[in-house]
């Protein structure tokens, strides 16, 4: 083998070896992305799983505010006002 030859071969395994080492980090940084967002995932489920609540106890509330309403209207109305 000429040293051209050599040359040529050595070039070869040195840009093998650059774009393998390349590839080996990308990989790394999308598994830890990966991971991310995983667990921003994980956290977003739990949050809606604890705010299923929400809307029924709103209802709730409102109901039981019915009569404060009633009775604040009816102050207002003294005054010649609405709230």
């Amino acid at each position: 083998m000429t040293i051209a030859g050599i040359i040529v071969v050595l070039g070869s395994v040195a840009f093998a070896l650059i774009l393998i080492t390349y590839l080996y980090r990308v990989v790394q940084r999308l598994v830890h992305v990966s991971f991310t967002l995983g667990t921003i995932l994980a956290g977003v489920r739990a949050i809606a799983l604890q705010t299923l609540t929400v809307p029924e106890t709103i209802s709730s509330v409102n109901t039981d505010l019915a009569p404060v309403q009633a009775a604040t209207d009816g102050l207002a109305a003294g005054f010649g006002g609405r709230v």
